[in-house]
């Protein structure tokens, strides 16, 4: 192996890695990144989130909250309905 996963450096996890790929991709890269970076999280887990990431981003303390009450919803088996 040669240090790297399709361009971007091993010293990456993966979810940084899902996330730096899509950026180098072109294009609409906010939106592509963004929906990469939504399903790696997912995948991956929120611990493989670098602080200074989520800390540079908008909102992310109300898309936790949203995210804890979602998580409430599910685990105590209440229906969820759209």
């Amino acid at each position: 192996m040669n240090g790297n996963t399709c361009g971007v450096s091993l010293q990456y996890n993966e979810f940084q890695r899902t996330v730096i790929y899509a950026v180098s991709l072109g294009g609409d890269t906010d939106t592509i990144a963004s929906m990469a970076g939504a399903i790696a999280g997912a995948c991956y887990g929120i611990d493989n989130i670098p602080a200074e990431w989520s800390d540079a981003c908008e909102a992310t303390h109300a898309a936790m909250q949203l995210a804890d009450k979602l998580y409430e919803i599910v685990s105590a088996g209440h229906d969820v309905k759209m």
